[in-house]
């Protein structure tokens, strides 16, 4: 929580103006200021936008300088309170806006000094974000500084060593990993910024014509002068914000309104608008997602072992219809340490009544995931009418892993005879993204590697 992440900040006197007063347009002058912005997004070509904890309060993780910030609470001997977690914390409107925007060419860079991740969660492309102070998802390594982005909060802060390992390909040698070891991005109070992010995150607002600041207060350098480079080049810049800001007195334009009410105006403005769709429309609901990598394979064909390598590596979220299963039926028959065949009949049945069962019911079950992750591993694939269901949804962004292992390996690894009934039932014509062989004598770190640069393509 930005709880936990303040009390491991060193100490700091020096935090700002906090608890000032939020205020509110009145009816008609926001729908002028509205009309007025949405002009400059339309005439903008190239237009920057820098957020800060504003926009992330309706996820329900706190600001620090609004009247029930951390920091205003701090100042006043309280704590705040929160009923979220950094994992369990979805993109708001607000992110969800920002990516239709960059999507639809009206957005170029986005500048955030928030380290919830939730602009990553929601789709926006790493190459059009700059993350000023880190993201609590993601480590860096100190030799190669790779990043990697992790599915769950890294668990540390102020740019400490997590303990993991770079596992990073580097060097001549493509089969040797990197090894170095790995530290948390998020900044203390006086760690610089990181230069190649600040950098970019310059030259965008230098060349800006249009910088748009959405819940921030803009106190703190270097990124408050961020906005003071797009108006010394001539260009326009708007401040939305419930409190007043340090860069009021060069705003083209101020809005004292929540954030999420000023993008719903916008996008309904640009017909871009999304929620007023049915959430049964999936294809809109997972726009969001970049790719989805299905594995499938045979009983102990090491499936669910590359799947959770994959995972790490990439990272991604990993999903597996057979724990779907194994919770389905404990649900449905009130027990549990049920043998393996009745819950493989039982989900033979199931198919046999609707083919997409357990698809839809592993999309319900891992919802909040799902909705804010934009790589997917889906494991345990059986049947042809499942991978259809998913192309429905995601077209080009499917990729078809088979898993292939000889019966004499996978007897070895626990296999026998009697466990045919669960083997996968898929059609001998399904058009295969990329083939892994996993027997013992098959190079398992260049195919991995291939496959990765296959999704990564």
């Amino acid at each position: 929580m930005s709880l936990s992440y303040a009390e491991s900040l060193s100490y700091f006197p020096h935090k700002g103006k906090v608890g000032m007063p939020e205020l509110t347009e009145k009816t008609d002058d926001l729908e002028t200021k509205l009309n007025q912005l949405e002009q400059m997004i339309r005439q903008s070509h190239h237009t920057v936008v820098i957020t800060g904890a504003g926009i992330s309060t309706d996820a329900g993780i706190p600001d620090f300088r609004g009247p029930n910030g951390v920091w205003t609470l701090e100042k006043r001997g309280e704590k705040p309170t929160f009923n979220t977690s950094f994992e369990k914390a979805t993109p708001t409107y607000t992110h969800r806006a920002l990516c239709r925007l960059e999507e639809s060419n009206y957005l170029h860079y986005v500048i955030t000094q928030n380290i919830d991740g939730l602009h990553h969660r929601s789709g926006l492309p790493l190459d059009k974000l700059a993350e000023l102070h880190g993201n609590v998802f993601s480590e860096e390594c100190e030799v190669c500084h790779t990043q990697i982005i992790r599915p769950t909060s890294v668990g540390s802060y102020c740019r400490k060593r997590t303990g993991n390992i770079c596992n990073s390909m580097k060097g001549r040698n493509k089969n040797l990993s990197c090894r170095g070891k790995l530290r948390d991005t998020v900044l203390d109070w006086e760690d610089a910024l990181p230069e190649p992010a600040l950098k970019l995150s310059e030259e965008h607002c230098a060349k800006a014509d249009l910088c748009l600041c959405l819940g921030t207060s803009l106190q703190i350098r270097p990124c408050r002068d961020l906005p003071r480079k797009t108006k010394k080049n001539g260009g326009k810049v708007v401040i939305v914000n419930l409190q007043k800001t340090s860069m009021d007195s060069i705003a083209t334009l101020v809005i004292h309104e929540r954030c999420d009410r000023v993008m719903k105006f916008i996008l309904g403005k640009l017909n871009l608008d999304f929620e007023n769709k049915s959430d049964t429309n999936d294809s809109e609901k997972y726009s969001h997602v970049k790719k989805v990598i299905m594995l499938s394979g045979k009983d102990k064909s090491g499936k669910t072992y590359i799947g959770t390598k994959l995972a790490e590596k990439l990272p991604a979220l990993f999903l597996n219809i057979n724990e779907t299963l194994k919770h389905e039926y404990e649900k449905t028959h009130n027990c549990t340490d049920v043998a393996q065949a009745t819950i493989t009949k039982w989900r033979k049945d199931k198919y046999c009544e609707d083919p997409t069962f357990l698809c839809q019911k592993m999309l319900e079950e891992k919802d909040q995931l799902c909705s804010s992750n934009p790589l997917w591993i889906i494991n345990g694939i059986q049947f042809t009418k499942e991978i259809e269901f998913f192309q429905q949804v995601f077209h080009d962004r499917l990729l078809l892993v088979c898993i292939n292992a000889s019966d004499n390996v996978r007897q070895q690894r626990g296999w026998t005879v009697d466990t045919i009934e669960s083997e996968c039932q898929l059609d001998t014509n399904v058009q295969w993204s990329f083939i892994f062989a996993n027997n013992d004598d098959d190079n398992f770190t260049e195919q991995m590697d291939h496959l990765i640069e296959k999704i990564n393509s």
